[in-house]
């Protein structure tokens, strides 16, 4: 206890011998630390908040943040209340519980308003309440898909009538809300309509209306005609040869030049032409007889001894020259031609222009691009009979290499928040070494003055002799201000050591300084202005 109380004692004693200036130093150099320790604390004590749920809607981002403070979990609120974070190790554990209680239902309400009690309900709310469950559960079948954020499906269901004639289609109209940069292919609408079709009883496909959020028509006439289908079953077979060919390409330039160095496009054109022949061949050479007929005749005298009885007989033979009868059906879509159109990124190479060293990017060798135009045209089957044309061409793309991007932005978006909590700790210690720094060397250059006249001794011992010989009557002391009189000053960094010695000599210097003043008070006076006026003189 007594150690540290001298030790505080000691503290409190340094501190009260420093100048103003010194204060204010050590205070903001404190002050500066506990507020750098705090920030250090607060950044590195934050939980790191993962999304929990986006695009929700305020009634569902209500009951959300409700069960947040109920569990007392930490949430931010982001995007204009659409996006709710929580700390990450807490995502999957929140989104199960909301689960188990409904949350979100994304507003959308289907089959589950029957589980209220309807007792009492007349016959048209029922109908109204089943046309609603209805339109939801196909809005949350048609949302399971990858592009589509948010839809809506209104359903029309006329009212059944006694007459045959009189009667009218169903229809329905759907509303998508498509991702940002997502985009429906003809299959997924043609998908889609026919889902809300056979959803609804008597509801023809081409009765179903689709658009998106922009106003833009999605959907379209299906023309039944056989012209119309046999068009599309045509266009439908041309883009799988030319995507079947295009892979099978591009799949070989992946390999030889990198991926995202190269470009196919392939065009086919297909013969739909079906032509039907009947060919019937002779062989005169090789006849068969088919049939043979005999026929005989017989003529008899007048008499038995008559000699002009004739007997007659006939044989017919027919003949059937061999036939080949050939029927022979071309089918359609044979290809007539193709064409095959390539562009490769050229070879980065690093090029020593004066002192810098710049990436150019040269094109591939002919000698390498005839080697590719081989190989894909064997792997596509070019036939010269059909004169099929294939052109590679070199030239530098644009574009950085995708692979590169791809990997630079997973890294980024993955390790992100450690990567800035490890930034700001570094940029805070340099900036804290750096301040201290500066201070320390400021305090060290900073002087203590030690007692209340920081004179040498043997100042005052000067002036005690100058006082004896003017009481003698030898004329008074002049004071020259000299280097060796000038004040002494004491480094902060040797403060410790100096206040014994300081502590030690006060006293002693102090009552020089009250004999010398009591005994002569007009050369104190010069003394003290020669002081005043010190800095003249440096």
């Amino acid at each position: 206890m007594d150690k540290g109380k001298n030790l505080y004692g000691s503290l409190v004693g340094i501190f009260t011998k420093l100048s103003f200036q010194q204060r204010l130093l050590i205070g903001g150099l404190a002050i500066g630390s506990l507020i750098f320790i705090g920030f250090i604390f607060f950044v590195f004590n934050e939980p790191s908040y993962s999304t929990l749920y986006t695009n929700i809607n305020q009634e569902d981002a209500s009951q959300v943040i409700q069960y947040l403070r109920q569990e007392k979990i930490p949430y931010k609120i982001t995007a204009n209340g659409t996006t709710i974070s929580v700390p990450k190790e807490k995502v999957y554990e929140v989104r199960l519980a909301l689960a188990g209680k409904g949350i979100p239902s994304s507003g959308i309400i289907g089959y589950e308003i029957f589980d209220k009690n309807i007792i009492g309900m007349s016959e048209f709310v029922q109908k109204m309440n089943y046309k609603r469950a209805l339109e939801g559960e196909i809005a949350r079948t048609i949302m399971q898909q990858s592009k589509i954020k948010a839809a809506r499906v209104h359903i029309v269901i006329p009212e059944k009538t006694i007459f045959k004639s009189e009667e009218k289609s169903p229809s329905a109209s759907v509303v998508l809300k498509l991702k940002g940069g997502a985009s429906l292919t003809d299959d997924n609408i043609t998908a889609i309509a026919n889902l809300v079709a056979h959803s609804i009883e008597g509801l023809n496909p081409n009765n179903v209306t689709i658009i998106d959020s922009k106003g833009r028509m999605l959907s379209k006439a299906v023309d039944q005609s056989p012209l119309s289908v046999n068009g599309q079953k045509q266009f439908e077979i041309k883009s799988s040869i030319e995507n079947y060919l295009t892979n099978k390409a591009q799949q070989i330039l992946d390999k030889v030049v990198g991926y995202g160095n190269s470009d196919v496009q392939i065009n086919v054109d297909l013969n739909f032409k079906q032509i039907e022949r009947t060919l019937e061949a002779f062989d005169p050479e090789s006849q068969v007889a088919i049939s043979e007929q005999t026929s005989r005749s017989q003529s008899n005298g007048v008499s038995v001894s008559d000699s002009n009885a004739i007997v007659s007989e006939n044989v017919t033979t027919n003949y059937e020259v061999s036939k080949t009868i050939e029927k022979v059906i071309e089918g359609a879509g044979n290809i007539k031609r193709i064409t095959v159109a390539a562009v490769i990124n050229g070879v980065r190479k690093e090029v020593k222009v004066g002192d810098k060293v710049e990436i150019v990017n040269e094109p591939r060798s002919e000698e390498q691009l005839k080697k590719l135009e081989m190989l894909i045209g064997k792997a596509v089957g070019l036939d010269n009979t059909r004169k099929d044309q294939i052109s590679i061409v070199s030239i530098p793309f644009e574009t950085p290499n995708e692979d590169e991007f791809k990997d630079e932005g997973g890294f980024l978006n993955d390790n992100m928040q450690m990567m800035v909590n490890y930034i700001l700790l570094i940029v805070a210690i340099a900036g804290a070494g750096f301040v201290l720094k500066n201070l320390l060397k400021k305090l060290k250059e900073e002087k203590i003055i030690i007692g209340g006249l920081p004179y040498q001794d043997n100042a005052f011992g000067d002036l005690a002799p100058s006082a004896a010989g003017t009481a003698g009557g030898i004329g008074p002391p002049t004071f020259q201000p000299s280097a060796a009189k000038k004040k002494k000053f004491l480094e902060i960094g040797d403060l410790e050591d100096e206040i014994s010695d300081e502590a030690a000599h006060r006293q002693m210097k102090q009552e020089k300084i009250v004999n010398y003043v009591a005994k002569n008070p007009s050369e104190a006076a010069k003394l003290i202005n020669s002081w005043l006026r010190e800095d003249e003189y440096e």
